[in-house]
């Protein structure tokens, strides 16, 4: 019988900066949790900043995108974009193997948001950057020290169920040399809930229920090395590695008409390990503003599973490793105009190893993409307008093998990826904005692995050879308004897709389902992105945004599929209310809407988070918070088509509270205003 645990902790945050600056001045710093982003737009992008001095203690990557107005974060970890989960997500602007296909959400869940400064979202991204992602691009930028002299940090809490995080950082910067270095652990509990039903329409269903309990560690480290020899020349490099074991213990037991009882009990895990290194050279030239820079780099990552089951065994093994070369000069154009044109190679090796006792076969499938990409973007400013044009040519070459059976798969294509962006600026505080950018989505490795993955032998899963990729043209239009305290902003935006994929459900014979996915003709999505910001009376402020969206889908090529399309909204945002000098409470909600798929759709769902900080005095602040007041966070998916019906639960354990005490040190200065988090 399995036993189930509400989680209800107290935790106890410390934190201790330490900065010593060239003149011996020790500034303290409170560190809580996130800092509410200040947002800075830019002709292509909106910079979210967390803050110089205020970062997230407790919380992770998933939590600070989660708390980006259009990014969501699902409850396994998945991010989307406006709604398009084809996202690509780098880490200060280059990709990282710990950022590709499936294994992205375990990183970003693992990922600790003390680490983070800021997170750009680029809804519509200039021909420089990578076409991949048709959802737009979110860039992470880490934390890094600019001043001259030495400085360190030193985070840490604990938790219930023995979760606990902190980190160390320090660097020392003489002005020619740039010396820096982080090292950070963090331990972490999970219970996940899954309840399905699938089965014929008006037919009695088939039901599944699964506890899924999983337990983390993972220890992080980076280091970076940057000389300056002269004004116009500079060098560096960094390394970075991290390591995480995962253990997990699940119960699962199906239910059929007409056939026996199915149970099975498993418990299991294994390690992941990502390591990087990269190295630049930056060259400026006599002309002010002409400069050239090269960028090299290797990432490789490997994750292990061995799950024993009461029922088999089974083993997944999967390696990503990521070479790239890029190199971009930059030479202005007369006084008002810049003229930029880079070339960038990528060689990408992927292999994937899956073997369960039960089946017959294993799986050695490998993954290998090939990219040749140059761009010239070309940016000028006339009065009080502002453009950027580009355009990319890009080969992409793919090849797959299943090392098993012989079976081989080459894809070959070249396109070319224009984009503009134009910004016009109205007066001091308003302006609007034009985006167009083409966009595409490769089939990740796992999409395209003929393989059938046997881990749940109730819900088999497939790899789609034959999947193309999702070509897309996006095109936006925004104003802004950025006054004060006072800001609002509404983005109208359309997109158009061929090729589009999507995740299908096949039923098979002994209550068995086959997921896989397939290519769409055509999906079709639109909207109004808005969001605001400010006072609503003495001590009441507010920061809302959302998205009121329209999506229509072409599946009639698709089992059980057919053409519909629907209206939709997600929310979030924040109500602050100033109690008394020294006692503010906050009231937080997330809601997600409906949202259609090939065969159905996902239903809405919200999450209250409520939060209450008291300064007790200069230097300490008390803080306490409450996630998920409702216990709301659930996932579902409808599955409703004239041969079959499904029903896909996910509920995350929420509900958790949290109480905190920042204390700040070496300096009588007031520990600036802590923000709440909500894990």
């Amino acid at each position: 019988m399995p036993v189930y645990r509400i989680a209800l902790p107290a935790v106890l945050a410390l934190s201790l900066p330490m900065a010593r600056a060239e003149t011996g001045t020790v500034v303290p710093t409170v560190v809580v949790a996130s800092q509410r982003a200040d947002v800075v737009s830019k002709i292509d992008r909106k910079v979210y900043r967390t803050g110089a001095d205020l970062q997230s203690v407790s919380g992770t990557a998933a939590d600070v995108l989660n708390n980006v107005p259009a990014v969501d974060v699902d409850i396994e970890g998945n991010i989307s974009l406006r709604g398009d989960a084809s996202v690509t997500v780098l880490i200060d602007g280059q990709p990282s193997g710990q950022m590709q296909g499936a294994a992205r959400a375990g990183a970003l869940m693992g990922m600790s948001s003390a680490d983070i400064e800021a997170v750009e979202v680029i809804t519509s991204p200039s021909a420089e950057f990578k076409p991949d992602g048709t959802g737009g691009i979110i860039n992470i930028i880490t934390k890094k020290q600019h001043k001259r002299g030495s400085s360190g940090q030193l985070i840490t809490s604990v938790g219930n169920d023995g979760r606990h995080n902190g980190s160390v950082s320090g660097s020392y910067n003489t002005g020619a040399l740039d010396l820096s270095g982080t090292l950070g652990n963090r331990q972490d509990w999970r219970r996940r809930i899954n309840d399905n039903q699938t089965g014929a329409p008006g037919a009695v269903p088939v039901l599944t229920h699964q506890i899924q309990d999983e337990s983390s560690e993972r220890w992080s480290g980076k280091g970076a090395l940057k000389y300056t020899p002269n004004p116009q020349q500079s060098m560096g490099v960094t390394l970075d590695y991290a390591t995480r074991s995962d253990q997990r213990s699940l119960a699962q037991q199906t239910i059929a008409p007409d056939a026996p009882l199915y149970q099975r009990f498993g418990s299991g895990g294994g390690p992941r390990t990502d390591g990087g290194l990269a190295l630049t050279l930056d060259q400026k030239f006599a002309l002010p503003g002409e400069a050239l820079a090269l960028y090299a780099a290797h990432s490789h990552s490997s994750e292990e599973n061995l799950i024993d089951y009461t029922t088999d065994r089974n083993f997944d093994q999967v390696v990503y490793d990521i070479s790239r070369f890029s190199s971009a000069y930059t030479r202005p154009v007369g006084e008002s105009a810049k003229l930029k044109a880079g070339y960038e190679v990528e060689y990408d090796h992927n292999s994937f190893n899956n073997w369960n006792s039960s089946a017959t076969a294993a799986n050695h499938f490998r993954y290998r993409l090939a990219i040749n990409a140059a761009y010239v973007t070309f940016s000028s400013r006339h009065g009080a307008l502002e453009a950027l044009g580009g355009l990319r040519f890009e080969q992409a070459d793919i090849r797959t093998l299943l090392r098993d059976s012989g079976d081989r798969s080459t894809q070959r294509y070249r396109k070319l990826y224009p984009s503009l962006n134009l910004l016009y600026t109205l007066n001091d505080a308003e302006s609007l904005a034009f985006g167009y950018s083409k966009r595409v989505k490769k089939p990740d490795p796992e999409d395209v692995n003929p393989y059938i993955n046997a881990a749940d032998p109730k819900n088999l899963r497939q790899g789609n050879p034959a999947l193309r990729p999702q070509v897309t043209d996006a095109l936006e239009l925004a104003y802004r308004h950025e006054a004060g305290a006072i800001s609002y902003s509404a983005t109208a935006y359309y997109r158009r897709s061929q090729n589009g994929d999507g995740e299908v459900l096949q039923p098979l014979a002994n209550d068995v389902v086959l997921i896989t996915k397939v290519n769409l003709p055509t999906i079709q999505s639109g909207g109004v992105e808005f969001g605001a910001s400010g006072k609503l009376a003495q001590g009441l402020s507010y920061n809302l945004s959302g998205n009121v969206f329209y999506n229509e889908i072409n599946g009639q090529q698709v089992l059980g599929g057919s053409n519909h399309s629907d209206l939709g909204l997600n929310g979030k945002g924040t109500l602050d209310y100033q109690l008394a000098a020294r006692d503010r409470v906050q009231l937080g909600f997330n809601y997600r809407g409906k949202r259609l798929t090939a065969q159905g759709y996902v239903m809405p769902f919200n999450v209250i988070n409520v939060g209450y900080r008291h300064q007790i005095n200069e230097q300490c602040t008390l803080v306490a918070t409450l996630s998920d007041a409702f216990n709301t966070q659930r996932q579902r998916r409808i599955y409703a088509t004239p041969t079959f019906n499904g029903s896909y639960a996910r509920h995350q354990l929420g509900q958790v509270a949290y109480i905190g005490l920042a204390f700040s040190f070496g300096g009588t200065r007031k520990a600036k205003d802590t923000e709440f988090n909500y894990d």
